[in-house]
């Protein structure tokens, strides 16, 4: 961003002017826009006045011409030291009390000096403030309240709008406080110093019944109004200063903090610019809520007030639009005009805490989305109503709850994570597997992550599971295969009764690989041989490798004696030549064929339902192993699913399939009735809760960083199943925050995250999850020990750090 004039100016005249330590210059611009310069220097040293004058109207001529000389005091070290003249001394922003400190201090960014920034806290105090009235302001404040108060928060709404006070009757105070903030005020500001008040602090405010709250408002009125009141009011002045560095405000929220220690103090401001606003926004605030009617009047009030405001560094703003009539026509238009001139003005101001911030760095000309604009509607039943909160309408209030609560929530975790070198030792501790169901070492209990589509998988009619390439379709093969009991425990007395078996893939070593695939199709062409034979004898001798195949004894066995033969003789652990020529015999053989069909339709049937058992076969790695050459993979595939076709019409209801496929593969095949698999079929999708379930899963895999998670959302611990969108918010927000970018308009993380890793046709990639959490943990490491580089102390993953992971995760998709 450009530097302002005035700085510019100013550094001109000391590159000029000022060679050592006895030259010094100091440039005020007054609040109407004259310039006042006093400038020491030796280049004055022979000069006279006129010539000095003449000189220096030359300079701001040539660098400033619209800017108007004030007052030019020109003068040689030596005549500012007879003079007594010395350099000025440039006070705090925290000294800035009045609206006149604010505009001449924003009249001024050259002598502003650069602080840093104050460590939020908790009570947080939020101002809600207006230009005008008549905007809502007060009903805003007692909703918000309400809606605070049922999250759990304890809160203190203060009536600051001294000159016309109303948030008691708002609220309806049954029991009014005898005293009120007022006479509270006035007797600190005259009481005799070492002499005790006698308003207590526990005299001014009461407390307001919020039904099924689970946290509290306490109010703190104005006062009673009477004629002492007016008195009390006139005689008052905001600026009091008590025991040489006390305010009225301060004292105030200390002992407020100490009786009632509350999470958030709101505030109900005077509205425009007098002394008791000045208080409310410069003195108290640590946000500030400001309620427009978009019109003109208003539009003007707050540009003036943001020019002012512009010193405040520590100061967040947000913009609320209230009452907007027909909201979603005329209404609507009138608020985009307006928000885009303010948001113009912000733009084009030189301080960082306004809420502006974007996912992008060219997204600053962008204007937001209407559901990022914080709009309250004309409600009918808010304008007649006597007395607030109306529960019913607490729901057009909401957003402006949540972003005091995303605040509150990022000072909380801010204290949890402030450990200094502890924070770099569980970012050291993170690690985000990729979910490996036949690695043996991996805790499957821990991280494999069900989805919305596990109970359709467990429909016996589903027999084929879609799904693009790093969706999770090998994970469930594994589970089912080699993790049984965790599958079980997943599926309550849904499995009991089921026998898990692989039809094909790496689970059992004795499987054929693509050399001998590519050897039987050869074979199945030349010898009018089928590949939906093939998978039944398959099928066939992966029973006999269970030892789950048992022939008849009787006479009637005597038909399978050939078939008993051929099976008997062939090696179960491992597959050999021999395994891939029986195969064939059975599938070629016509004889045989039709043998093999009887063993699997009667025998194999037979045997599982007198176990009251039901078989299923799962098939996977049939990408890998069926090339796409030629005509294999085509063939082969339309084999299985005929021979799955075929055993369906066989009413073979104890015997099921489930086969696992990549989309595009399936979506190439072309058979006769592939409708027959419509609706018995499902893509594998990740919705965004099943994602920020997965991702807590592998984050708490740190012990460390799993103590820091049970402070703060336990329940998400407790049950990852259980827990709601919300609870898995908070719990991951310690990891990456709440928002990619400060402020309101910033991209959520969870979804951020979730959208990035998903395709345009609605496909989330759970493995690309890992790989950029971990690329992100490696990236955040780089910043260890680096001065140089903002780390922001409410997450241990910096959004900087998360589009590098993104770039990773980005990368090995591609590959």
């Amino acid at each position: 961003m450009q530097e302002n004039w005035q700085v510019l100016l100013k550094q001109h005249i000391q590159d000029k002017y000022i060679q050592n330590s006895q030259e010094w210059v100091d440039v005020n611009i007054s609040t109407s826009g004259l310039l006042n310069l006093t400038l020491v220097s030796n280049s004055f040293f022979g000069l006279s006045i006129p010539q000095r004058k003449e000189e220096i109207s030359n300079l701001l001529e040539s660098q400033v011409p619209h800017l108007s000389p004030g007052f030019l005091s020109l003068y040689t070290p030596q005549e500012a030291e007879s003079l007594n003249i010395s350099p000025p001394q440039i006070s705090d922003t925290f000294s800035l009390v009045t609206w006149q400190d604010l505009a001449i201090q924003a009249a001024n960014p050259q002598n502003q000096l650069q602080l840093p920034q104050k460590e939020p806290s908790i009570p947080r105090t939020v101002t809600f403030y207006s230009f005008k009235g008549g905007v809502g302001r007060t009903t805003a404040l007692t909703h918000v309240a309400s809606i605070l108060a049922m999250r759990g928060r304890k809160v203190v709404a203060v009536d600051l709008d001294l000159e016309a006070p109303g948030l008691s009757t708002a609220f309806n105070l049954k029991l009014q406080p005898k005293y009120g903030i007022v006479d509270y005020f006035y007797e600190r500001s005259y009481l005799p110093e070492e002499v005790d008040p006698n308003i207590l602090i526990t005299d001014i405010f009461s407390e307001v019944k919020i039904p099924n709250a689970t946290g509290r408002v306490f109010v703190v009125p104005a006062g009673y109004l009477s004629l002492d009141y007016v008195s009390k009011v006139d005689d008052l002045h905001a600026t009091t200063v008590i025991d040489g560095d006390k305010n009225l405000w301060s004292i105030f929220k200390q002992e407020i903090q100490e009786q009632l220690k509350p999470d958030i103090l709101l505030i109900d401001s005077r509205t425009g610019i007098n002394q008791w606003g000045a208080l409310s926004l410069i003195q108290a605030a640590d946000e500030a809520i400001i309620f427009i009617f978009p019109n003109k009047q208003n539009k003007q009030g707050i540009e003036v007030l943001l020019e002012s405001l512009q010193s405040l560094k520590n100061l967040s703003i947000n913009f609320v639009f209230s009452p907007v009539p027909d909201v979603e026509n005329s209404g609507l238009d009138k608020v985009k005009q307006t928000w885009k001139s303010l948001f113009e003005s912000i733009k084009n101001r030189t301080d960082e805490n306004y809420d502006t911030d974007e996912e992008d760095s060219n997204t600053s000309n962008e204007q937001p989305e209407n559901d990022e604009l914080l709009i309250v509607p004309y409600l009918q039943p808010i304008a007649f109503a006597n007395s607030y909160p109306i529960l019913e309408m607490q729901v057009y209030y909401s957003k402006i709850a949540n972003l005091i609560d995303e605040k509150n929530d990022e000072i909380q975790r801010s204290s949890i994570l402030n450990i200094a070198e502890k924070r770099w030792e569980i970012i050291e501790s993170l690690k985000f597997p990729e979910v490996n169901a036949a690695d043996l070492n991996q805790n499957l209990g821990l991280l494999f992550q069900r989805t919305a589509d596990f109970e359709k998988f467990l429909d016996d009619t589903t027999c084929l599971i879609r799904g693009k390439k790093g969706t999770g379709k090998t994970a469930l093969y594994w589970l089912f295969l080699k993790h049984q009991e965790l599958a079980q425990m997943l599926a309550p007395g849904r499995l009991d009764n089921t026998l898990f078996l692989s039809g094909h893939g790496r689970f059992r070593k004795d499987s054929p690989g693509s050399d001998e695939f590519q050897i039987i199709h050869q074979n199945l062409q030349q010898n009018n041989g089928t590949w939906e034979a093939f998978w039944r004898a398959y099928l066939l001798f992966r029973c006999y490798q269970e030892e789950l195949l048992k022939f008849p004894e009787n006479k009637q066995g005597e038909k399978f004696s050939e078939l008993k033969k051929i099976i008997n003789n062939l090696p179960k652990d491992i597959w050999q030549s021999e395994s891939t020529e029986a195969l064939l015999e059975l599938s070629t053989n016509s004889k045989l064929r039709l043998i093999v069909k009887d063993v699997v339709n009667i025998i194999l049937h037979k045997e599982a339902k007198d176990n009251s058992k039901k078989w299923w076969f799962l098939y996977d790695d049939l990408d890998e192993h069926f090339s796409e050459a030629g005509e294999l993979r085509q063939q082969a595939l339309t084999g299985l699913f005929k021979f799955v076709q075929s055993c369906n019409a066989s009413r073979l209801t104890e015997i099921r399939f489930k086969i696992f496929l990549r989309e595009d593969i399936w979506n190439r095949l072309n058979f006769d009735n592939k409708s027959h698999f419509t609706g018995r079929d499902i893509i594998l999708q990740w919705t965004q809760i099943d994602f920020l379930r997965l991702a807590l899963r592998q984050a708490i895999q740190s012990k460390d960083f799993k103590n820091l998670v049970e402070r703060v959302s336990p329940v998400a611990i407790e049950s990852i199943d259980l827990a709601d969108e919300e609870e898995l918010d908070q719990a991951l927000e310690l990891l990456w925050g709440s928002r990619m970018r400060a402020g309101k308009r910033g991209k959520k993380v969870s979804q951020w995250v979730y959208e990035r890793l998903t395709d345009s046709s609605g496909t989330t990639f759970p493995r690309s999850l890992s790989i950029l959490l971990e690329a992100a943990k490696e990236q955040e490491l780089t910043y260890r020990g680096k001065s140089s580089t903002k780390i922001s102390a409410e997450r241990l993953l910096q959004g900087k750090s998360l589009e590098f992971g993104l770039k990773e995760a980005s990368r090995k998709r591609c590959e």
